[in-house]
C-alpha cells in the first residue's frame, strides 16, 4: 500500500498539473515531519523545509498571515501552496481546535500562531484572554494571533462619548499585550485601519515597549482615506526609521478592475491601470527590513488564495531587487519566526 508521504507527493503533483498552465515548475518535495515536541523541533522542520527549497534552485516565499476556519478545504490550501512555492506559512483561526487539528496534520507547511478573537472580544475583561494567550504560547505558538483593534472615535457627539470608552478599554488591554511580545519575544499581529490618531497612539507604544514587536496587517491598503490623508510611502518610511519594532505585511489584493465610473483607490500599491506604484517599489527598497507578505485577511480559499500569491510574486516580489526580492520572500520572516537571520 502507498505510504502517506507517497500519496501526499502523487496528490500534489496531480493538483500541480491542474492548477498551473505549463510554464511553472514541479513543487518542491518536502520532507515528511512527525508533530514536534517543542518549539525548538518546529524551528528544525522549517529550516529543512527552506533549505529543501534552496536547495531545488526555487525562492521559498513565506506567508506571515493565513486565516483558517472550519471551512477552509485545508488539504487543497497545502496543495496551493506547494505547486506555488508558498514554503511556509503562519496560520491562524477563530476556531482553537481547527487552528491545533490543521498544525498538527502539517507540521512541515504551518507555522502556529494563537488563536484570533472574534471582534474586540479581547479586550472582555470576563473572558480571561491574556490567561488564555499565555498558555497557547506555552504550547509553542509563534506569535500573537491577529488582533483587529477598531479605534475610530465617532462622529456625533453622542457616538464619540459612547467610542471613547470602547477605545479606551482596547488601548488598555493592548498596551498589555505589548507586555506580554516584550516578556515572551513574539511578535504581535494587528489589523487597524490607518487613522491619524491610531497611528500616532501605535508609535508610542511601540517607543514605551522597545522590546515588543507588532506586525501591522495590509499596509498599502486605505479603506478610508480621509481617517489619515497622508498615509503613504513617505509616512511609512518615516515610521518605520523611527521603529525599530514596527513590521508590515503588505496587501496581496490585485490592483481594482477598471470602472465605468470614478472610485477611490483603495489599494495604494499600483497606480491607476494597475501598475506598481514607483514610490510602493522604492519604499521597499529602502526599508525592506520592515516587510513581509500577508496572504489572508479573510478566510483563505484554495482559488483566491492561489491568485493572491501569484499576483504578489509576479507583480510585486519580482519586481523588486534580487536582495529587496529575498528578504521580503522569506528572509525578514524568518527572522521573526526563528528569531534570528538565517544561517546555512
Amino acid at each position: 500500500m502507498p505510504t502517506k508521504r507517497l500519496m501526499r507527493i502523487a496528490l500534489t503533483l496531480v493538483l500541480w498539473g491542474v492548477f498551473t498552465t505549463g510554464c511553472g515548475r514541479a513543487p518542491v518535495v518536502l520532507p515528511e515531519a512527525k508533530p514536534p515536541a517543542t518549539r525548538a523541533e518546529r524551528i528544525a522542520i522549517y529550516r529543512e523545509v527552506i533549505g529543501a527549497y534552496l536547495k531545488a534552485g526555487r525562492l521559498p516565499i513565506i506567508d506571515l498571515e493565513l486565516m483558517l476556519t472550519p471551512g477552509t478545504d485545508i488539504e487543497t490550501i497545502v496543495q496551493v501552496m506547494d505547486h506555488e512555492g508558498v514554503a511556509l506559512a503562519a496560520v491562524t483561526s477563530h476556531d482553537p481546535a481547527f487552528l491545533r487539528r490543521a498544525v498538527e496534520r502539517h507540521p512541515e507547511h504551518f507555522i502556529p500562531l494563537t488563536p484570533a478573537p472574534l471582534g474586540i472580544e479581547w479586550t472582555d475583561p470576563g473572558r480571561g484572554f491574556a490567561e488564555s494567550l499565555r498558555r497557547s504560547l506555552r504550547e509553542d505558538g509563534f506569535g500573537i494571533g491577529r488582533i483587529w483593534m477598531d479605534l475610530h472615535t465617532g462622529e456625533t457627539e453622542r457616538e464619540k462619548k459612547s467610542r471613547a470608552k470602547v477605545v479606551a478599554r482596547q488601548k488598555a488591554v493592548f498596551e498589555a499585550l505589548l507586555q506580554i511580545s516584550s516578556e515572551q519575544k513574539v511578535p504581535i499581529w494587528l489589523d487597524m485601519d490607518p487613522e491619524d490618531h491610531g497611528l500616532g497612539w501605535l508609535e508610542r507604544q511601540l517607543r514605551d515597549h522597545a522590546g515588543a514587536t507588532v506586525i501591522w496587517t495590509r499596509a498599502g491598503y486605505l479603506p478610508d482615506s480621509d481617517k489619515l490623508p497622508g498615509y503613504g510611502p513617505g509616512l511609512l518610511r518615516a515610521v518605520t526609521l523611527r521603529r525599530p519594532n514596527l513590521f508590515l505585511t503588505l496587501t496581496l489584493r490585485p490592483p481594482a478592475k477598471k470602472r465605468i465610473f470614478l472610485t477611490l483607490r483603495k489599494n495604494l500599491l499600483f497606480d491607476p491601470g494597475g501598475v506598481f506604484s514607483p514610490e510602493w517599489r522604492a519604499l521597499l527598497e529602502a526599508r525592506i527590513a520592515h516587510f513581509g507578505a500577508g496572504g489572508s485577511l479573510d478566510a483563505a480559499q484554495p482559488g483566491f488564495y492561489q491568485e493572491r500569491i501569484r499576483h504578489f510574486r509576479n507583480r510585486i516580489m519580482y519586481a523588486l531587487t534580487p536582495s529587496a526580492r529575498e528578504r521580503l520572500a522569506w528572509r525578514n520572516a524568518w527572522r521573526l519566526v526563528a528569531g534570528s537571520e538565517w544561517s546555512e
